[in-house]
């Protein structure tokens, strides 16, 4: 697959989110996690508006972005992968950390999680 995307300026781990970075989180295929390692961060500029889109491809990303309909885009549907997963592990920490059993659902409501699926 030849990306149309910018590649990003250095790579992409997201250590923050996954402890020893993507390609060890078990949530992507070998395949998405290069991709997401040698792209993350253009995908990451262009989701959060830091970043303008240049290529057809990126364009095309943003506005999948703002679609409510699905979208057959790769880098989209990977995206939303990354954000689901990135939800998930940051949920299951914060559930594992309240000693009272207290959860209510709504306290962990995200749009985020909204966007993965």
């Amino acid at each position: 697959m030849i990306a149309d995307i910018r590649p990003g300026s250095k790579k992409f781990y997201a250590e923050e989110h996954f402890f020893g970075g993507i390609d060890r989180s078990g949530f992507f295929t070998i395949s998405e996690a290069n991709y997401l390692i040698h792209y993350g961060h253009t995908l990451k500029g262009l989701y959060d508006g830091s970043l303008m889109p240049e290529t057809e491809t990126e364009h095309k990303f943003v506005a999948a972005l703002q679609a409510e309909e699905p979208v057959m885009l790769y880098e989209h549907k990977l995206w939303k992968k990354f954000l689901y997963a990135v939800y998930r592990t940051s949920h299951r920490s914060s559930a594992v950390s309240n000693s009272k059993g207290s959860m209510n659902p709504s306290d962990y409501y995200s749009e985020v999680f909204h966007d993965a699926y």
